[in-house]
């Protein structure tokens, strides 16, 4: 098997798969040798990602805030022929990893800005107003460092 591994450095082409990927995994330390991994939806705004919570989620009680925190995101694709390599690649995925600190959003007017992104992203032309009474609690990753790469393989 070979394979390719490309780091991309593009804040353009992060940003654009970013804002294109729907969910990820955010990970952070809960106690010694404990690591936690959450599936999250996501929006991504201004180099940072913000989650959004129900008021009911149990999620948001266990995500520690001013904990150091991971976020990952994968865009895999089938191979195709790419010019680029000299073999048939089978795969191709693109990652993005922000590494950074979980903080809670507060500020009302940013909280009804992010809710009414979020749901232009999530919904299909349905009531915001029934839904945005239903995201109550946003966190963030305040961004420390963006890691991104891509890998052909087959």
């Amino acid at each position: 098997m070979k394979k390719i591994t490309n780091q991309i450095r593009d804040l353009h082409l992060i940003e654009s798969g970013l804002e294109n990927n729907f969910a990820g995994v955010l990970s952070y330390y809960a106690g010694e040798d404990k690591v936690i991994h959450i599936t999250l939806t996501f929006i991504y705004l201004d180099k940072n990602i913000y989650f959004f919570f129900n008021d009911d989620d149990d999620n948001y009680d266990l995500i520690p805030f001013e904990a150091h925190s991971i976020f990952t995101t994968i865009k895999s694709e089938k191979g195709s022929k790419i010019n680029s390599v000299k073999f048939d690649a089978i795969y191709r995925f693109f990652s993005v990893s922000i590494k950074g600190i979980i903080k809670k959003i507060d500020d009302q007017k940013l909280k009804d800005d992010l809710k009414h992104k979020y749901l232009a992203k999530y919904t299909n032309g349905e009531s915001e107003k029934t839904h945005l009474k239903d995201l109550n609690k946003i966190l963030m990753i305040d961004t420390e460092e963006i890691q991104a790469f891509e890998e052909i393989g087959g």
